[in-house]
């Protein structure tokens, strides 16, 4: 723009000073020289343009990414009328609830007497130095301290013995005389002399309960010296204990061992003669013998025989009068 009005301000000086020229009459060199002289001067003039700096290369605008389409929005449908609000039923008032008596206190029944756990372990620790092996020629048995100096056992453990050699879990072993006997209920009644024994501390006469049919699947404790050996000291050790359940109380009648217990507690030979013991530690009955076969030959396995306490009671009278049959 500046470029232009230059040129028409130019050409109108020009021709003016060529009418100045033409009327005062200088000469064609100075109207030439007062031209170029002219026009110098508004070149000059025109004031200059400064260039605007960029960089040399100019950034490249990356193209900012745009989706193909914009998603269509879906008009939300609004039902043409509002539900109408069904007004809710007034409540019917609560019926005035009618008093109720007072309640008579329970009375709770007294508490049950606890009653004893099968655990053995007290009874056993009580009863050992009680029990004995009774060594005989032909084997041993078992015996226990019935009453002071008598010690009661099977017959068929001293049968044909007069004298036995009676021997204790540590302490000496001591001799003993058969008293009396009887063979129909496999009683056996031994007597020593206290004064010449040296017993156990804890060696006291064991005392004698009750059982019937009633305590049938309640639990026994057997003890016997099954298989014990003698140590060089002639004692043998504590009697085995064996835990069963009593089956029944069987009666093989009065010239076939009388009235029995059938248990199942596993007994041994060398256990015949130990005693038979319920959880208060009473004697119930006296090992006698183990079944092995049935009366068809067919094999017997768990099943075992004790003389009933009864048995025991009822042959002791004779038995202490040495009587023997």
């Amino acid at each position: 723009m500046g470029g232009i009005l230059a040129a028409g301000w130019l050409s109108a000086g020009v021709v003016g000073a060529a009418l100045l020229v033409m009327a005062c009459g200088p000469s064609d060199e100075e109207l030439n020289q007062l031209i170029d002289d002219r026009a110098r001067a508004i070149v000059e003039a025109v004031p200059t343009v400064t260039p605007v700096a960029f960089p040399t290369p100019l950034p490249t605008v990356t193209p900012v990414p745009f989706p193909t389409a914009l998603p269509t929005v879906t008009p939300v449908a609004f039902p043409t009328a509002m539900p109408t609000v069904t007004p809710a039923p007034t409540p019917t008032p609560p019926l005035t609830a009618t008093p109720q008596p007072t309640a008579t206190k329970m009375v709770l029944p007294a508490t049950p007497t606890p009653q004893p756990i099968n655990d053995f372990r007290e009874v056993r620790s009580n009863a050992w130095p009680s029990v004995f092996m009774v060594d005989t020629l032909q084997g041993h048995g078992t015996g226990w301290l019935i009453e002071p100096g008598l010690i009661a056992t099977n017959e068929h453990v001293v049968r044909g013995s007069s004298q036995v050699i009676v021997r204790q879990s540590l302490h000496p072993s001591f001799s003993a005389a058969v008293l009396g006997f009887n063979r129909s209920k496999d009683i056996a009644l031994l007597q020593f002399e206290q004064s010449g024994a040296q017993l156990h501390p804890g060696a006291a006469p064991l005392a004698m309960g009750q059982i019937t049919t009633d305590n049938a699947a309640e639990t026994l404790l057997a003890l016997g010296y099954s298989g014990s050996g003698v140590w060089p000291n002639g004692t043998v050790g504590s009697a085995s204990a064996n835990v069963g359940v009593l089956s029944q109380v069987s009666n093989f009648g009065q010239h076939s061992f009388g009235v029995n217990l059938k248990m199942d507690a596993p007994v041994d030979p060398g256990d015949s003669g130990g005693p038979v013991l319920n959880y208060n530690g009473e004697v119930v009955g006296m090992i006698r013998s183990a079944e092995e076969r049935t009366s068809g030959g067919q094999r017997v396995v768990g099943t075992f025989f004790a003389v009933h306490v009864d048995e025991i009671r009822g042959a002791l009278p004779d038995l202490k009068r040495g009587v023997s049959r």
